[in-house]
């Protein structure tokens, strides 16, 4: 496990008494790390003289960078330690980093992962309280175990779950923001760098969540047409083949694959009138952005777990069963989705963007859209 503290550009810190050290333990993923965020800044709203570090894996360290509510980002390197479990070099290096962290001597931490693995690195942090969720935000029920208070929450989404845990601290005052990078300019290609764009993201964490080539196809012919939009397919990793499909599938359209770093998606998002996605990391980061969304759902639940943003339309087939199991394979739910409600939703967003689009963030709108 490669661990390694980074310090962050530090706010003004009172010396006094009410100065206390927190760590907020949120691994992953991108999605997730996004709606713990304003979590974050609540507390460092309501307790300015507040330390307040997160651990977090290195791969989604760039969600993080130059975060001004941040004294320090602490990386996590998961996957490396997992493949390399018998090393006795890992095992030292485990050992170097796990001082370096209990170093810190948090007065709290606090598992908004709800995981074994995030439990565990609560208390492995050593500090003196570790809070964490009851169920139903539990991921995995033994993590409790290893918390000094758990937290019930009556809350519908998970931001706001992740709001009553800073709530437990004494943040009394909610504030919905997510800070997030500038983003990498240089990443992006240069034909990308002027002019308005539309985003899709076809790819997500489980395929239970992916919504047809073939729906996507036609929409980036609509979108183009219409539009005269030039279409961007973000491709994660392993994706390339679902970006080639689409391709294939266009009639007209001629949409173009980008796989970069998250500086250059969140540079990229930037200039974007639109994203089209099922209920995945980048779809959320561009709702926090500001970027209007279509986001498309079947075995997870919008109200649970739906972006948060400036502006956006939820699909959902009616009587969709909520599921979590990330092992099944294609969900027929997702293909009741028709590119005609898609079509209809990115109509309605692009008519509304000159009034609702917001460059330096969003003000966030709960579940349902309302603003808060």
């Amino acid at each position: 496990m490669d661990l390694a503290t980074i310090d962050m550009s530090p706010l003004h810190h009172s010396a006094g008494g009410g100065s206390k050290r927190v760590l907020i333990v949120r691994l992953g993923s991108m999605g997730d790390i996004v709606h713990a965020l304003p979590a974050l800044v609540t507390l460092k709203e309501n307790f300015p003289a507040w330390e307040v570090d997160w651990l977090v894996e290195r791969r989604w360290r760039g969600l993080l960078d130059g975060n001004p509510y941040l004294n320090r980002v602490v990386e996590f390197d998961t996957l490396k330690w997992r493949s390399s479990l018998f090393s006795s070099f890992a095992w030292r290096e485990f050992g170097g980093a796990l001082r370096q962290v209990r170093e810190r001597r948090y007065d709290y931490a606090i598992d908004l992962q709800g995981a074994l693995k995030s439990a565990v690195a609560c208390r492995l942090s050593g500090a003196r309280q570790v809070f964490g969720f009851e169920r139903p935000w539990l991921r995995e029920p033994g993590a409790s175990v290893f918390y000094t208070r758990r937290i019930h929450s009556d809350a519908v989404h998970i931001v706001e779950a992740n709001l009553a845990l800073a709530a437990a601290l004494g943040a009394r005052h909610p504030v919905f923001r997510f800070p997030l990078p500038t983003g990498d300019v240089a990443a992006i290609p240069p034909p990308w760098r002027d002019g308005a764009i539309a985003m899709i993201n076809p790819g997500a964490g489980w395929q239970a969540k992916q919504w047809p080539a073939a729906g996507y196809a036609e929409v980036c012919d609509q979108i183009e047409q219409q539009y005269r939009l030039p279409v961007i397919i973000n491709c994660g990793p392993g994706e390339a083949a679902l970006a080639v499909e689409i391709q294939g599938a266009c009639r007209q359209a001629h949409p173009q694959p980008f796989s970069g770093s998250i500086a250059g998606l969140i540079a990229l998002l930037r200039r974007a009138r639109l994203m089209v996605g099922p209920d995945t990391g980048p779809l959320h980061l561009a709702a926090a952005l500001g970027v209007p969304t279509v986001a498309l759902f079947g075995p997870t639940d919008p109200e649970r777990n739906g972006p948060y943003g400036n502006s956006h339309r939820n699909l959902r087939p009616e009587n969709a069963i909520t599921s979590h199991r990330r092992s099944g394979g294609r969900n027929e739910v997702m293909d009741r989705i028709l590119p005609s409600q898609v079509l209809a939703a990115v109509r309605e967003l692009l008519a509304e963007q000159g009034q609702v689009r917001a460059e330096a963030g969003c003000v966030a709108t709960d579940s349902r859209g309302a603003t808060s």
